[in-house]
């Protein structure tokens, strides 16, 4: 019992703090970032869009402000499931701009099937992802091709400011996000990131592979495919797209599941990942990624073997342990923001637990089940709650 209680105690320390305190104490000591350069190739801008009707001109819009030149960017719009007038809307703006492209995508292949018909379509070097809830900032696009400009990065991640939130837990999660974001940083300077944000990265258009119909996370399996090829993947602070917090812990916990799942999907879809002759990232990816799915039941593990366990030490980890659990449950039902940390941890641990025990679901349903709340200004823009993250 004494051995599995420290094993298990070992996997959870080094997955939340031995992993990344190594990586931004090697950022420190031995940096090599992406060798960026003004660089401004045609770029064209994929938006896989579900009933945005009320912000898809927005983005649009958003899109051609940029600090880009303009007759450089172009937009594809790809529709998949929409049942309100994205089309229609989307439709209406090309009709009187040529450099935007709608196209339809059959809502079981998800957005991953949206995502390939949109690269199919686009032209130019360079293919941006975006979805239709963020805005980009006006130097984002600008900022991602010059870290695309070292021949050595495939593929490159912009940086996802969320603004603070009301509910307790989600403000905790935003604090892990401020500290995911850090990690993610001293995995750029060191090599590659594991996995980039969803609501802003950008890819050379070689460097593309299909991604299977129905795939959740496209900003796992995309970049992964990249570093398995033999390129960098990077992280660019200064592109930065901005973004809220999901309105209630009931939607973060529900876009959790949906990540751990996306996650467990990656397994299977690309095997060649959990291969450390493969995978040239495999240690990051274990420590990243991987740790994060077994961590819950290691925390389950330590309460069975402290329990059981003879000593002080053990009987007061488990009271420690169940301590911070209640903590964590008040701060889900109450507002209390000194309990946003164990109210967060909570909720993402069973979030994984969830995701780890239910029925598989379509790609579609489980895309479509974390759009949630009403726009609300971030940062003088419109933009929907919640984050894609991976």
């Amino acid at each position: 019992m004494i051995i599995a209680f420290w094993v298990l105690i070992g996997v959870v320390a080094w997955c939340y703090g031995g992993y990344p305190l190594f990586m931004i104490a090697k950022a420190r000591l031995r940096s090599r970032p992406p060798a960026a350069a003004a660089w401004t190739p045609a770029v064209s801008v994929v938006l896989a869009v579900r009933n945005e009707a009320e912000r898809i001109e927005a983005r649009i819009r958003n899109v051609f402000d940029q600090d880009y030149p303009r007759d450089r960017i172009r937009i594809l719009v790809v529709c998949n499931g929409c049942t309100d007038d994205t089309e229609a809307v989307a439709r209406g703006l090309a009709e009187a701009d040529e450099a935007i492209s709608v196209l339809v995508s059959p809502p079981e292949g998800g957005k991953a099937e949206a995502l390939n018909r949109g690269v199919e379509a686009a032209r130019g070097e360079v293919i941006v992802f975006g979805d239709a809830r963020q805005r980009f900032d006006a130097q984002a696009l600008r900022r991602l091709t010059a870290g695309l400009a070292d021949p050595t990065v495939g593929a490159v991640s912009g940086r996802l400011v969320i603004a603070a939130a009301e509910d307790v837990a989600v403000g905790g999660v935003h604090t892990y996000w401020e500290l995911e974001t850090a990690l993610r940083h001293a995995e750029s300077q060191t090599g590659s990131v594991v996995g980039v944000t969803g609501a802003i990265y950008a890819i050379r258009r070689s460097s593309y592979e299909s991604v299977p119909p129905g795939t959740i996370l496209d900003d796992l399996l995309i970049p992964m495919r990249v570093v398995l090829s033999g390129l960098r993947v990077c992280l660019i602070e200064d592109a930065v797209a901005y973004d809220v917090a999901s309105p209630t812990s009931g939607a973060e916990f529900r876009r959790k599941v949906r990540t751990t799942v996306g996650n467990l999907q990656i397994l299977a879809a690309e095997p060649r990942i959990l291969s450390p002759i493969a995978n040239p990232i495999f240690g990051r990816y274990v420590s990243h990624k991987l740790l994060r799915l077994v961590t819950p039941l290691c925390l389950l593990g330590t309460l069975v073997t402290g329990y059981f366990a003879d000593g002080w030490l053990y009987d007061a980890f488990v009271g420690v342990q169940l301590g911070f659990y209640v903590l964590g449950a008040i701060g889900l039902l109450l507002p209390v923001r000194l309990l946003g940390i164990p109210a967060a941890f909570l909720l993402a641990q069973g979030a994984v637990l969830r995701a780890l025990f239910q029925p598989a679901r379509g790609a579609e349903s489980l895309w479509g089940s974390v759009r949630s709340g009403r726009d609300r200004p971030v940062d003088g823009m419109s933009c929907a709650n919640g984050a894609n993250e991976s």
